[in-house]
């Protein structure tokens, strides 16, 4: 039996080549794990993409999106301006009109609304809108 007289690999480079390979699949196990793990856990959040204000400052459009993972069901908005604030609830038909979605919305559904306040908020003014859901209420400052 005859046998090559060229060197094999040397151990430090083996070693080496052993642990790059061995941080690879760790690493790909690692972000395939965390991408199921984070799948699966509930995370409701709601955004408001457009707010239209009418020239009379009292009456507001409202565009208001559920970009979370689970449904989330709209349960008021509340408008505030200096020491003014309304509460309007989607239970009370006469303070929330949706012109467009449902209530209960979807991951990824989108809602409009439409609000008339008891107070007029002039151009240019920052006011507040919070959306409230039934697991999640998020704040948004707004320039008329």
């Amino acid at each position: 039996m005859k046998f090559c007289n060229r060197p094999g690999i040397s151990p430090f480079l083996a070693t080496v080549i052993l642990v790059v390979i061995t941080l690879m699949l760790g690493g790909i196990l690692y972000s395939s794990f965390r991408q199921m793990i984070v799948t699966q856990m509930k995370n409701p959040s709601i955004t408001l993409l457009a707010t239209n204000v009418s020239p009379d400052g009292e009456t507001m459009t409202l565009n208001v999106k559920n970009d979370g993972n689970v449904p989330v069901a709209l349960v008021g908005m509340d408008v505030s301006y200096g020491a003014s604030t309304n509460h309007f609830r989607e239970t009370t038909p006469a303070n929330v009109t949706l012109i467009s979605g449902m209530a209960m919305m979807q991951p990824g559904d989108s809602l409009t609304a439409k609000v008339k306040t008891n107070f007029q908020v002039p151009s240019f003014a920052t006011f507040t809108v919070t959306v409230i859901g039934d697991q999640v209420a998020k704040a948004f400052n707004i320039q008329a």
